[in-house]
């Protein structure tokens, strides 16, 4: 089932005057939560349920560290949804692997940017004892560019989405079919284990880029087609990590589920991009922005 993006966040640091020594100004308290509890995540394994935003309260289940660091830290910028994904270096092993619920409650009717943005970086900082910094790595990534045939995109439609409201997500997943599309989001299945279909729908070459291929290709990747506005993207190929062989369970082949095989004829990645959006990833190097873990420790008490 594809999975639409709903997390929504937004990095509002508080700004230090430099004025002077005459007229110098106390530095305005940053955003925190009135009450917040933290409890080890329940039922993981079952599968995550939808995060929960709304004015004045944030509920999130069975998140990792690693992954709230990424959201605070990393994925909003000003009033909008960063168009890069930072990775997240550093810490101890648990930040990945221990998983928590966390329910926030915040005065004002706070917003969900100012709630996952300022307000999630205090409740890290407090209770995880969080200390991270933004460094830049050189490293192996990819440049998009616009293939030698010319680019074959296609315009976002209008009514093709919706703009995400940053303040409220659905209590409960809608059905398949019912759920409306995000702007500027998109997910995508896999079929028999092996093909992968994606949609993105109102999003950028720099969203397409920074957001959702460097975590299909395994590496940052900067746009450099020059091409503006929004297009929808629909994208068919072959998982170069897909199983080969039959899916088990227990031990045992899944009945009446075809078994994916080695010799697929599908394109990799690399080639449906060219050929069916005329769109080109070249490896090169370049300066990467990382967010560092400097400190973590496990969470104190409610």
């Amino acid at each position: 089932m594809a999975r639409w993006v709903v997390f929504a966040v937004l990095t509002v640091l508080a700004v230090l005057l430099i004025v002077p020594r005459s007229h110098a100004q106390s530095t305005p308290a940053r955003p925190a939560f009135e009450v917040a509890s933290i409890k080890p995540g329940v039922n993981c394994d079952a599968g995550m349920p939808a995060p929960r935003v709304s004015p004045g309260r944030l509920d999130l289940y069975c998140v990792a560290l690693r992954n709230l660091v990424s959201v605070a830290y990393g994925t909003f910028s000003g009033e909008n949804v960063n168009t890069r994904r930072l990775e997240v270096v550093g810490g101890p092993h648990w930040i990945d692997t221990d998983k928590f619920d966390i329910s926030a409650k915040a005065e004002g009717g706070a917003t969900g940017p100012q709630m996952m943005g300022p307000m999630l970086q205090a409740l890290l900082e407090d209770r995880f004892q969080v200390k991270v910094h933004v460094g830049s790595q050189d490293g192996p990534v990819y440049a998009m560019t616009v293939a030698k045939n010319g680019p074959k995109l296609q315009p976002t439609k209008e009514g093709s989405c919706v703009p995400i409201d940053l303040n409220n997500t659905p209590r409960t997943p809608s059905k398949r079919g019912e759920q409306p599309k995000p702007c500027g989001f998109g997910g995508g299945l896999t079929h028999d284990g092996v093909n992968f279909v994606a949609d993105w729908y109102g999003t950028t070459m720099a969203q397409l880029a920074g957001r959702f291929l460097q975590s299909y290709v395994g590496r940052p990747v900067i746009d450099r087609t020059g091409l503006a506005g929004q297009f929808d993207i629909h994208l068919e190929y072959v998982r170069e990590d897909a199983p080969r062989g039959p899916t088990l369970l227990d031990g045992q082949p899944i009945p009446d589920l075809p078994a994916p095989t080695a010799d697929s004829t599908g394109p990799s990645i690399f080639t449906a991009l060219e050929s069916q959006l005329g769109l080109k990833l070249s490896p090169t190097r370049g300066p990467v922005d990382v967010i560092i873990v400097d400190q973590a420790e496990k969470p104190s008490a409610n």
